[in-house]
């Protein structure tokens, strides 16, 4: 997994880590997730994801222009 701080590509100044928010179902904040395969419609849930493997993101903020960069590494 990768460190909790990185150095941005772009600018090379520091990049912390955090999460990019999710507003879903009812309006609820949850975070993102990377699914594989493409995406198929569930006629009452958005997207079909039963039995697909999925992985939480980590998106990385740099603090001096802003860029984001996202990973779904292994656990």
């Amino acid at each position: 997994m990768h460190p909790s701080t990185r150095q941005c590509p772009k600018c090379q100044r520091t990049m912390v880590v955090g999460f990019v928010v999710d507003k879903g179902h009812h309006n609820m904040p949850s975070g993102p997730e990377w699914c594989e395969g493409q995406p198929v419609r569930s006629f009452w849930f958005g997207l079909k994801t039963k039995g697909r493997e999925s992985r939480a993101v980590r998106t990385f903020r740099c603090t001096g222009c802003g860029y984001l960069e996202s990973y779904a590494a292994d656990a």
